[in-house]
């Protein structure tokens, strides 16, 4: 599955679209892919859209980029990345200030190859 850059700010970034399973419904949501990340957090807002009750995942405290902890609250949901339906842990926080999701390492990237490539501003997700 091959994804191009979304120009955002002015910059081409690694944002995709990822399916997330709801009540009745499947919900689209836009997410940065980000190596870098252990885990996949996503606004609390989301978590709201699909009827989570936030508090009652596990609570985790996570290192963000500037060295500061936030707290996320992690749910094992159904997800879909192209045409790849599976279980992944979304973490949802009311701290998560920058401006949008995250797509980080874990259950996602264990179960791709993920391949960026900068030059040609895509990013593949390659089965294993």
């Amino acid at each position: 599955m091959r994804f191009s850059y979304i120009k955002l700010r002015g910059r081409y970034l690694p944002i995709i679209p990822l399916k997330v399973k709801g009540e009745d419904e499947w919900i689209i949501y836009d997410a940065f892919v980000d190596s870098g990340a252990g885990y996949s957090i996503f606004q609390s807002d989301v978590a709201e859209d699909l009827n989570l009750k936030l508090e009652e995942g596990k609570k985790e405290y996570v290192t963000i980029g500037d060295g500061s902890l936030i707290i996320v609250y992690t749910h094992r949901l159904e997800i879909q990345i192209g045409d790849e339906e599976f279980n992944a842990m979304i973490g949802f926080s009311r701290r998560l200030g920058i401006g949008f999701n995250i797509i980080g390492r874990k259950d996602i990237f264990e179960r791709f190859k993920v391949c960026f490539d900068e030059k040609e501003k895509v990013v593949e997700f390659i089965g294993l």
